[in-house]
């Protein structure tokens, strides 16, 4: 007699996800909204809080980050996101594959497949970020989502405030502004280079080295 898959295999199955993940989903989806915010930080530090192993670590819920399947980084990369670590890896797992990956300036991703939360809440969903460097080590993020809830949650598009509100307190808030301090003081000094006068000068639009620990 076969045994049917326990609720361990269960909760950490994942579904493909129904529609296309590419830049398709930013015309299909239910809801897409788009927000921004400037930083007091060089744009280097905005994309490496946003790009690192440490990634949504800063949202107050348990074990809570991302997981690459290997350090590379670019476009084709696939990386888990949710409660990623045990013990609550049962949670909530999605797996997102990113289809543009352009360091400092551009990422885009969308969700390929979810465990059993992702796959009864969402349908479909992807995000678009873009960092610009504003000058004076100031920084722009432009951050817009598609989103496809399924039925328990379809009635959530008819508020976009509200979901604009949650990404803009949670998502790149307070505490992901604490990140990016932390990630800032620790970049290092921008690369000097030599100009025809013979006289050394840092890089036009990167941080300088003081304050620097």
């Amino acid at each position: 007699m076969t045994r049917s898959p326990g609720i361990t295999s269960f909760l950490h199955t994942q579904h493909a996800a129904r529609q296309p993940v590419d830049d398709s989903v930013f015309d299909t989806a239910a809801l897409v909204f788009t927000i921004e915010r400037e930083f007091n930080a060089p744009v280097r530090a905005v994309w490496t809080a946003i790009d690192d192993d440490r990634a949504w670590s800063w949202l107050p819920f348990p074990r809570l980050g991302v997981r690459y399947d290997s350090p590379l980084r670019g476009v084709g990369v696939v990386r888990d996101m949710g409660s990623v670590f045990e013990p609550l890896r049962f949670l909530w797992v999605e797996r997102e594959k990113f289809w543009r990956h352009e360091p400092d300036r551009r990422i885009t991703f969308g969700v390929v497949s979810g465990n059993w939360m992702q796959y009864l809440l969402v349908d479909q969903y992807a995000e678009d970020m873009t960092f610009t460097d504003i000058g004076n080590d100031r920084s722009k993020l432009v951050w817009t989502v598609a989103v496809t809830p399924r039925l328990p949650l379809r009635f959530s598009t008819w508020a976009p405030p509200l979901w604009r509100t949650a990404y803009r307190i949670g998502g790149i808030g307070p505490l992901f502004n604490r990140r990016v301090q932390q990630v800032a003081r620790t970049l290092p000094p921008p690369p000097r280079v030599v100009g025809t006068n013979g006289k050394s000068a840092a890089v036009p639009g990167r941080r300088t080295g003081k304050g620097v620990k």
